[in-house]
């Protein structure tokens, strides 16, 4: 059984916080590896440095690079490509595209990552702040149809998928500490994190204490500059406070997981605080709230998905949920103007400056009230390790990054190039009251663009329903003929044909094709033989497959009709108890498509002096009651209609019918029978469908 192809672009291999979700990917897919064929490309990020460490996994990602490395002209045969970055950066390497990113820190996203949006058919954050600033970012745009002002949105779909609780045992940490009650504040140092702001108001509230301020930060890279650079700027900083009682503690340089996690339970270490502007997530404070450290930050962006819990309201009984952690008032503002960075950050975006005021008591509270704040941190820490852990978010991750088709063992597949979510069509529309009238619900829809041999391979053991697969290239039928599968073909035209329909042929070519001895028609009639079972729209359609197919097997083939759901007829009653009385209006159908025959119909509606309607875009129920309301259908299409749907709606309310020979199922016994006759015909089809596909 062949597994999916996928391929992972991101840091993996770096001490970055990209580096760290492109791993949290890789550890989803590979619980399911019997499924996938992983291949990561290796990116840098920034000037962080690579991960050497001696550990399994990293040599399990060393692997997968190698395997990407080695893959020569290959490269591009992916079924997903999952792209870990900034979404301005990514470049699409499969049919199927995921972007997963840290966000955004503030409002508004650049316009480089709507534009890019359009181009991925899922983005991963972390956060529900980053969901909501992609959903919620709009610019002002020109569409190239009309040339009218339009806004534009996020054009993929957003999920949320949190980093999971990491549990580390038996570490110890020796800070050098000459204080027993220190605060912690891990963050980089520049203009995001307001460190300068953190550090300098720190030295004011605690001038006077014995406390202590851990600073592990780094100014761009962990090397040895990096650290004179850092320690020179701390002096500058700490040179205005020269009495102060206060210490601060710098920690500089390459630390492994379980070193920082040492560091959260150190017992000197009593809480982390923060003065960040925002946060895509946080990651930082979500390690020290796991580990029942308190927590002081603004009370904005990313960190709030973790910082609130369930709490039992003492008077209500109820679970309301509550911040468990020392909230620091703040005020939106827009971006300093040295923040701005392209492709980035906007100078429209805004994001939160922490109140000086706010932040000082916040702290002081801690320091003077530990007790309380301790306990608020032992309850976030059980709630985190409960909802949030390893297990639970590596399953969630691989869910969300990989297709349901790839993930379960369905027992139906729907194919079609289109599906009712795409596109409202007759075929659509029947298609759609099959999967709804199918024996399980266990099924997945496949669009023929996502469609692979390994998806096939795959799922042998499921059942195959294909509808419309123009889109499909000979090549995948004849895969699809050989495969052993179990599958039912519902006919909506003629596929047999290049134009999908003869008369079109004709127009087109100019003259009759032998379909029985081309490529396209071995194809196809091979295709139908193959199956369970083949299901044309009418008779004449049918028969004209036998015609121009001769090789075609007889015992497999069914007339099925266009199929309608309940929802339909229920409305049919409705509007014909409605309309008391018709109008000597005709309808025509409004349409481009060239099988519709417009031109035709209303030269014939003008020569006969019928007073009409040109009826284009209606809603699919207003469409209905202005056919209820008129006196006929007028319809005189340019090519074989297999089984259209307006003319069947049209009879049902009434309706006079003037039509051509086109129109396919005309003249069955079903169509010229009573109203109820029809109505029970109708209703009878999807379950003859069922009984009979897979018999």
């Amino acid at each position: 059984m062949s597994r999916v192809k996928v391929l992972i672009t991101g840091p993996a291999l770096t001490r970055s916080g990209y580096g760290v979700h492109t791993r949290l990917v890789l550890e989803s897919l590979k619980q399911r590896e019997e499924m996938f064929d992983i291949y990561v490309n290796p990116l840098r990020w920034g000037s962080t440095g690579w991960l050497l460490d001696d550990d399994p996994f990293l040599s399990w990602i060393h692997s997968k690079v190698n395997k990407f490395q080695t893959l020569g002209e290959d490269k591009n045969k992916f079924d997903i490509h999952i792209h870990v970055g900034i979404p301005n950066e990514f470049e699409r390497a499969a049919p199927y595209a995921v972007c997963v990113t840290a966000g955004i820190e503030a409002t508004k996203v650049s316009p480089s990552w709507i534009q890019k949006s359009y181009e991925i058919d899922k983005l991963i954050v972390p956060s529900n702040f980053s969901k909501w600033v992609f959903e919620n970012t709009f610019y002002e745009g020109q569409d190239q149809k009309n040339n009218k002002q339009v806004r534009i949105g996020c054009g993929a779909p957003v999920e949320v998928v949190s980093y999971p609780v990491r549990e580390y045992h038996n570490n110890s940490i020796d800070l050098n500490l000459n204080t027993d009650f220190n605060f912690l504040c891990v963050a980089q140092w520049g203009i995001r994190k307001n460190l300068e702001n953190t550090i300098k108001w720190f030295m004011q509230e605690f001038k006077n204490d014995d406390v202590g301020l851990i600073v592990k930060t780094n100014i761009a890279k962990n090397s040895t500059p990096d650290r004179e650079d850092c320690k020179e700027k701390l002096k500058i900083l700490l040179d205005e406070y020269e009495d102060a009682k206060c210490s601060v503690y710098l920690l500089h340089g390459e630390m492994s997981d379980q070193e920082i996690d040492a560091i959260y339970k150190n017992p000197q270490v009593k809480a982390i605080i923060s003065t960040t502007h925002g946060e895509g997530f946080g990651l930082p404070l979500f390690e020290a709230a796991y580990n029942s450290l308190p927590v002081v930050a603004p009370g904005w962006s990313g960190h709030m998905d973790f910082l609130y819990a369930p709490v039992r309201d003492k008077k209500s009984k109820k679970l309301k949920n509550k911040p468990l952690f020392a909230k620091v008032d703040y005020s939106l503002k827009h971006v300093q103007k040295q923040a701005v960075w392209e492709n980035i950050l906007v100078k429209e975006a805004m994001w939160c400056f922490a109140s000086e005021s706010s932040f000082k008591q916040k702290i002081r509270r801690m320091y003077s009230n530990y007790g309380m704040y301790k306990s608020w941190a032992n309850k976030l820490s059980t709630h985190l390790k409960s909802e949030l852990s390893l297990e639970k978010i590596l399953d969630k991750m691989l869910k969300v990054l990989i297709p349901e088709k790839w993930l379960t063992k369905p027992e139906y597949f729907f194919v079609s190039d289109l599906f009712v979510d795409d596109y409202v069509g007759g075929a659509e529309l029947s298609l759609e009251t099959l999967i709804n009238s199918g024996p399980s619900k266990k099924y997945v829809k496949v669009r023929t663009s996502e469609l692979t041999d390994q998806l096939i391979d795959n799922n042998k053991d499921a059942k195959w329903v294909f509808g419309n697969i123009a889109n499909l290239s000979s090549d995948m039928i004849s895969k699809i003929s050989d495969s052993g599968i179990s599958y039912s073909f519902v006919e909506f035209d003629y596929k047999f044909c290049k134009h999908r329909n003869p008369e079109l042929y004709k127009m087109v070519e100019g003259a009759t094709c032998d379909y029985k001895n081309t490529d396209r028609g071995s194809v196809m009639a091979n295709f139908c033989n193959k199956a369970n079972s083949v299901f044309f729209m009418s008779k004449k359609q049918m028969e004209l497959h036998l015609e121009s197919l001769p090789s075609l097997r007889k015992d497999n083939i069914h007339v099925l009709s266009s199929l309608f759901d309940d929802d339909f007829f229920k409305f049919i009653d409705n509007v014909k108890q409605k309309v008391k009385t018709k109008n000597d209006k005709w309808v025509v159908l409004g349409s481009r498509s060239w099988v519709k025959g417009l031109n035709e119909t209303e030269s014939y509606c003008k020569d006969k002096g019928y007073d009409y309607d040109v009826l284009w875009n209606l809603p699919y129920a207003q469409f209905l009651e202005k056919l209820a309301e008129s006196k006929g259908l007028c319809f005189k299409p340019s090519g074989l209609d297999t089984c259209p749907r307006m003319v069947i709606e049209a009879k049902l309310l009434g309706c006079d019918l003037d039509m051509n020979e086109l129109v396919q199922h005309t003249g069955e016994e079903w169509f010229d029978g009573s109203y109820d006759d029809i109505i029970k015909y109708l209703k009878s089809r999807p379950s003859f469908f069922w009984n009979t596909s897979f018999a």
